[in-house]
């Protein structure tokens, strides 16, 4: 097959995830990329039909151990004629669980081909300075082994004659998936208190960069103070930009689960692919 074109579609509130899609595509080395970056609910408007001729790439950080449920929709919705897929799920150190099998079986039954998969890691969406987890990932190894990727898939796909010589790919994971417990115990808790980061005032020097990021448009542009706590989705964006530090989550239950969460994700995990 020749590979011309890669198209990335992308929801990564972070950053971290676009950056290993990027990392991909620049090893498969095509003619042209193109980015679709699907983290906030405007740019999910256009619907479009994949072509067998070109690779594209389904990126998406692991939420609960699932694909989040925000870009479900959009995700089923495409449509795809025996389109090559690479599926790529980005985690913060603890685990991948079965996000990237829910990403397969949504591109299988919209008529793609999946030729690769890949688990990368990236700093946890919930990483501090107090309490660090995979700081400062994807690093130089991540990167290098993300490019290293691209160029395995640009091989397996150079040695098809088509779409339709491609090897099946295996992915791990259960089915039916794992219930997102974390998930439900923050939508029941949510009755009680408001798990949404919260602002200091004294801090806030009102520059509307969370307001630019945040996937839902939760926090108000009019005062950016105040979030809409059903429509926030707990992603941390607003966290990671703010540069006076002055978002954080402030609950203290959710602070002894995150304390938690960094002893039990000290060990180093390496991406694992699947070609």
């Amino acid at each position: 097959m020749k590979i011309k074109s890669v198209r990335c579609i992308c929801f990564s509130p972070t950053g971290t995830t676009r950056t290993i899609a990027e990392n991909i595509a620049k090893g498969i080395h095509p003619e042209c990329v193109e980015f679709l970056d699907i983290t906030k609910r405007s740019q999910r408007n256009d619907l479009f039909l994949l072509d067998k001729d070109e690779i594209v790439i389904f990126a998406t950080p692991v939420y609960y151990g699932r694909v989040p449920e925000e870009i479900l929709p959009y995700l089923t919705s495409l449509k795809a004629t025996q389109t090559p897929v690479v599926l790529v799920a980005v985690y913060g150190n603890r685990a991948f669980e079965d996000a990237l099998k829910e990403l397969h079986d949504i591109a299988v039954n919209a008529e793609f081909i999946p030729v690769a998969g890949g688990a990368f890691v990236a700093e946890h969406s919930y990483s501090s300075k107090t309490y660090p987890i995979a700081a400062n990932r994807p690093d130089e190894s991540d990167i290098r082994k993300a490019q290293e990727f691209g160029v395995a898939i640009r091989k397996k796909l150079q040695n098809a004659e088509s779409s339709g010589h491609l090897t099946a790919i295996t992915i791990p994971g259960q089915s039916p998936y794992i219930e997102p417990v974390n998930l439900n115990m923050i939508k029941e808790a949510r009755s009680i208190v408001a798990l949404t980061p919260e602002t200091d005032a004294a801090k806030c020097t009102k520059c509307g960069q969370c307001v630019e990021v945040c996937p839902t448009g939760a926090i108000s542009p009019d005062d950016v103070t105040q979030t809409d706590r059903w429509q926030c989705l707990i992603c941390f964006a607003c966290v990671k930009i703010c540069p006076e530090e002055a978002r954080q989550m402030n609950e203290p239950n959710f602070q002894s689960a995150i304390q938690a969460l960094q002893q039990n994700c000290l060990d180093r995990k390496e991406p694992e692919i699947f070609l």
